[in-house]
C-alpha cells in the first residue's frame, strides 16, 4: 500500500486556503510525478495529536514499569503496549479473523483519548500490579 503525502495548510476566514513555502514546494514537485494521470484531491481539517512528552511518558515511563513489573523484557514493550490499550478501549471479536481486536489503535486516540490512557494506567498499575507509576509532570 502506498503512502498518501500530506501538505499542512490554513484556511482563513475568507475561506482562502495558503500552504507553507515548503509544503508549496513539495506538493509542486509531487504533483510532477503524476504528469498524465488521472487524480483526486481531498482536502480535511486537522486533527490535533497527542503531544511529544505524552508520548515519551507513556514509552519511557509507564510501558517500560508495566512491561517490567510482568515480566517482560525491552523487545516486547510494543506487545504490551498493544495489550494494554486493548483493555483499555475494549476488543471487538473478528469472525474472519477469528481474534479479538481493539477497537482502536493508539494512533487513532485524541489527545483527550490518550490521556484517559495514560491516566487509566497509572490506576491499572497501581490497583492490578501494586506499583507506583510517576506521572509526566514527576519524572525529568
Amino acid at each position: 500500500m502506498a503512502l498518501t503525502p500530506t501538505f499542512p495548510g490554513d484556511v482563513d476566514d475568507a475561506g482562502k486556503l495558503t500552504l507553507a513555502k515548503t509544503a508549496r514546494r513539495d506538493l509542486a514537485r509531487y504533483v510532477k510525478t503524476l504528469t498524465g494521470k488521472r487524480v483526486r484531491v481531498t482536502v480535511t481539517e486537522e486533527k490535533a495529536k497527542r503531544s511529544d512528552p505524552a508520548n515519551r511518558w507513556h514509552w519511557g515511563v509507564a510501558i517500560p514499569l508495566i512491561a517490567n513489573e510482568l515480566g517482560y523484557d525491552r523487545h516486547e514493550h510494543e506487545l504490551v503496549h498493544y495489550a494494554l490499550v486493548a483493555k483499555w478501549g475494549g476488543t471487538t471479536f473478528d469472525p474472519k479473523l477469528g481474534v479479538e481486536v481493539p477497537n482502536k489503535r493508539s494512533s487513532q486516540l485524541t489527545p483527550a483519548e490518550f490521556s484517559d490512557l495514560m491516566e487509566w494506567e497509572v490506576r491499572f498499575a497501581a490497583t492490578d500490579l501494586g506499583i507506583v507509576i510517576p506521572l509526566p509532570g514527576e519524572v525529568a
